[in-house]
């Protein structure tokens, strides 16, 4: 264990460790020691505090709990883009079999342009896709 007797802070890194000063009553060596361990757990997997900022702040995280739920259920899976290219590329014109459109939009279900309308706002919000769907006469 090393002892130091003095530490030296801007107030804007103050600031940031003031969630953990504020679980720990104003404790500074605990919440220097929490910050540490959050640190420690966002570098896993990275290799370099570069890459784990990049990640972390890139929003590739923005809708982890929708996608590994989808995933789990079997309702979606994940393709590499080149996989996901090569498919659209070499799919162009061709026509998709009717037993794989009615597995994806659901004929007992969506009997209307507004009913589509609804379940392809829904997918798209659930997906994280920001798009939405809409029609007008």
């Amino acid at each position: 264990m090393i002892r130091k007797k003095n530490v030296s802070m801007e107030d804007e890194y103050l600031q940031k460790l003031q969630p953990f000063l504020d679980k720990n009553n104003g404790n500074l060596s605990a919440a220097i020691r929490d910050a540490i361990e959050l640190a420690d757990a966002a570098l896993q997997g990275h290799e370099s505090v570069e890459d784990a900022m990049e990640y972390l702040t890139q929003g590739s995280t923005k809708y982890p709990e929708i996608r590994n739920s989808l995933i789990e259920s079997g309702e979606c899976i994940l393709i590499s883009q080149l996989s996901f290219r090569w498919l659209i590329e070499n799919t162009d014109g061709i026509l998709v079999d009717d037993e794989l459109v009615s597995e994806i939009f659901n004929p007992y279900k969506i009997r209307s342009v507004s009913n589509l309308i609804e379940y392809l706002n829904k997918r798209s919000l659930n997906m994280g896709w920001g798009i939405e769907v809409y029609a007008s006469t």
